[in-house]
């Protein structure tokens, strides 16, 4: 994958957030549901963000990335330790990449929260056990699409789109 596409800083221009819950099979909770969660996506809602802004991403050719608040983005958030916050808490880290996508993982991480290196299908940017996050971008139409993906409990499932428009 050609990380170049990414490169630069992209401003926010809007987010929308959604929450469900696993999926009972049989009277048990469906076992592929927090996998095909946390790599799940949700395209479609792109075109329903409500406008925001405050927000700026910006991502170095070495893959690093650095966040910033320049006003008060109404944007669900979910901070660089799982916990979800009222207000955004921007946090730097580096582009990681794996099969076709390519994730945010936070730097600081605390070590009780660093997901395992295991084989998935997903990269996580933090699992404490009780909470699972995973944060990916793409580019949809020459916007930055952020999808950050919640599993709380093994039980609830939050998702949130974060947009942004490249600085020119």
């Amino acid at each position: 994958m050609n990380t170049n596409i990414f490169v630069g800083t992209w401003v926010l221009t809007g987010s929308i957030s959604t929450n469900s819950e696993i999926q009972f099979i049989n009277g048990l909770p469906d076992r592929k549901g927090v996998p095909n969660w946390l790599n799940g996506t949700s395209q479609e809602l792109v075109e329903q963000t409500k406008p925001s802004e405050g927000l700026v991403l910006t991502i170095a050719q070495n893959k690093k990335f650095e966040e910033k608040k320049t006003g008060d983005p109404k944007v669900k958030w979910f901070n660089y330790e799982g916990v979800e916050s009222n207000n955004v808490e921007p946090f730097d880290g580096q582009l990681k990449l794996s099969k076709s996508r390519a994730y945010l993982i936070a730097d600081n991480i605390p070590s009780w929260a660093m997901p395992e290196n295991r084989k998935s299908t997903v990269k996580l940017r933090y699992d404490d056990g009780d909470t699972k996050i995973a944060d990916f971008i793409e580019v949809i139409n020459d916007r930055l699409v952020r999808t950050i993906n919640v599993v709380t409990d093994e039980l609830y499932l939050d998702r949130v789109i974060i947009v942004y428009q490249k600085l020119k």
